[in-house]
């Protein structure tokens, strides 16, 4: 017997207040970084961590709408641009990593914000405080790819869904690359398009891309992989 429609939102709208939760607890570390510097270094960390959420929302929001629908033409037809707009904004989840360049460059660690916070103190607390936001953001972007790939499931089938999350996390490591080195974003795809298609020409042509995409993407199946393989427990109760 299966989950009833209503109780599997109720679970998502759950899930997705925990993880709102988690996303301003990282905001919090970015407030006490500020309040120790006295300067708003990294506020580019909140602003990622606010579009990780946004192909969370996508993913979730199909799930919702298409959910207890049955399966036909229609619907499969309604689950494309949903997956398609979800596939253009999953990058920006795990593109948080790359954030740790400005710690390794030390960009925001000049001169000490104290005497009682020296720079030792301060690089330490920027690792931890980068490491939250990058695995927060992660964690939500395999969250959405988890429920992207129910939705897919329900409307397309297992094995369209599994291909599609292979080429999705191929896909992103690009992703990340070309907002990393060309600086492009989502929302290019819609405001430059032209400029958009003349930097993956470009970076198709440079095997660093290759070379990083792959790197990611493995990165991404590893801890996908591990998350299903969590889901998949069965743990008796009690145990948990």
């Amino acid at each position: 017997m299966g989950i009833p429609v209503n109780a599997r939102g109720n679970k998502l709208i759950a899930f997705s207040a925990l993880l709102g939760l988690s996303g301003l607890g990282c905001a919090l570390l970015y407030a006490l970084r500020v309040l120790i510097s006295g300067r708003p270094s990294y506020l580019y960390l909140v602003q990622n961590i606010l579009l990780a959420f946004v192909p969370y929302l996508i993913a979730t929001l199909a799930a919702i709408l298409l959910s207890g629908r049955p399966r036909g033409r229609r619907t499969s037809l309604l689950v494309v641009p949903a997956a398609l707009l979800w596939l253009l904004f999953y990058p920006n989840a795990p593109y948080i990593f790359t954030d740790f360049i400005h710690v390794i460059n030390k960009v925001y660690l000049r001169r000490a914000p104290s005497e009682l916070v020296g720079l030792s103190a301060l690089i330490w607390y920027d690792l931890v405080m980068n490491a939250a936001f990058a695995f927060i953001g992660h964690f939500i972007g395999l969250a959405s790819m988890w429920i992207m790939q129910s939705v897919m499931t329900a409307a397309w089938g297992k094995a369209v869904a599994r291909l599609f999350v292979g080429l999705a996390m191929v896909l992103a490591g690009f992703g990340i690359y070309l907002g990393r080195f060309s600086r492009l974003n989502s929302w290019d795809a819609f405001l430059t398009p032209v400029r958009v298609a003349n930097e993956v020409m470009e970076a198709l042509s440079e095997p660093m891309a290759a070379f990083f995409s792959l790197g990611f993407a493995l990165f991404i199946l590893l801890s996908y992989g591990a998350l299903a393989s969590f889901k998949r427990l069965s743990l008796p109760p009690g145990d948990h």
